[in-house]
């Protein structure tokens, strides 16, 4: 039996699966079985022993270290998923196997399977991403290829993934932390992955002359450094910017909240827009990992750097 006709046996009575001209389409609806991803739009059936995780959208088992991650991304699916080759994978240290068209309840998708090495550890990925004109959706699966038993459990729960579209939820209760806005021109956005967004319209793209943006979230994985300074200093230069200038004293110790780390900032060239952009980063540092506030602008560089700095200042874990 191959393996894509042991999948649709797996899940007959849960999923309806089809074949249209060798395309694979879910057609799925939710059941007693699914579990609503807290924050999100999404709704999935986490495979045996996964919890709710704590530092992302989605279900994690902590004795493997496998997770599965779900992103509600603004931006068409054509354009988001253009760098979905072998070449923009092998960019961010992913290593492609496969590559299929799939539909997801009417959606244009892609169902990817790869390899990625990480923290000196082979991970098995999967990742099935969906959506439209407006959005797109990401469901991301990956666990240690060293633990077995887990594939065919992780790819039946990427599998149930329902999107209810016209779900209000709140999107401020499944992040860990506060942040306090009111008063300033930053108005929330979205939750993306379980980091809060915001732009000066509360859209995504902004249509902000500026472009000032902030971004909050909590690293994904339990990431302890002995060198936070280091570690912050290379996560600003992660960020898509060309001749990136920082100078020793634009790099500070912080505390925030009982926790300390680093606050830096500096001016570069956004790559992909050409403009000249200030960049503000702070970084915080607990027995969870870290938390990482990053504040982006064309204009008015010391007054939003002020504004960034104000924001990252009400930081305040629950």
């Amino acid at each position: 039996m191959n393996m894509k006709c042991r999948y649709i046996l797996t899940l007959i009575g849960l999923l309806t699966f089809s074949w249209t001209y060798g395309q694979r389409e879910l057609n799925n609806t939710k059941t007693d079985k699914h579990q609503h991803v807290e924050g999100s739009n999404f709704f999935l059936i986490p495979p045996p022993g996964f919890v709710e995780a704590s530092n992302f959208q989605g279900f994690q088992q902590e004795s493997s270290g496998a997770s599965i991650m779900v992103l509600d991304m603004p931006g068409p699916f054509a354009e988001s998923t253009k760098g979905f080759t072998e070449e923009g994978l092998k960019s961010q240290g992913v290593k492609l196997i496969k590559k299929e068209e799939v539909n997801v309840n009417g959606y244009q998708g892609l169902f990817v399977t790869a390899e990625q090495l990480a923290y000196g550890v082979n991970y098995a990925k999967y990742i099935l991403v969906f959506g439209d004109e407006q959005n797109t959706f990401m469901v991301n699966g990956a666990y240690p290829k060293n633990v077995p038993g887990l594939k065919e459990d992780m790819l039946e729960a990427i599998y149930s993934i329902v999107y209810e579209p016209d779900m209000v939820v709140d999107q401020l209760n499944s992040v860990p932390f506060v942040l306090v806005t009111e008063g300033t021109k930053l108005k929330l956005a979205k939750n993306m992955g379980g980091s809060l967004l915001y732009t000066v319209d509360g859209k995504i793209p902004t249509a902000s002359a500026d472009k000032t943006s902030f971004v909050a979230g909590l690293s994904i994985s339990n990431v302890q450094t002995p060198d936070r300074k280091f570690t912050s200093i290379a996560r600003i230069k992660q960020l898509p910017y060309s001749s990136l200038v920082i100078d020793e004293d634009q790099i500070t110790e912080i505390e925030i909240d009982g926790i300390s780390g680093y606050e830096i900032h500096g001016e570069g060239v956004h790559k992909s827009s050409g403009a000249k952009e200030l960049v503000y980063q702070a970084m915080l540092f607990d027995s969870n990992g870290y938390y990482i506030m990053v504040g982006t602008t064309r204009s008015d560089f010391a007054e939003n750097l002020d504004l960034f700095k104000q924001v990252a200042r009400t930081f305040k874990r629950k």
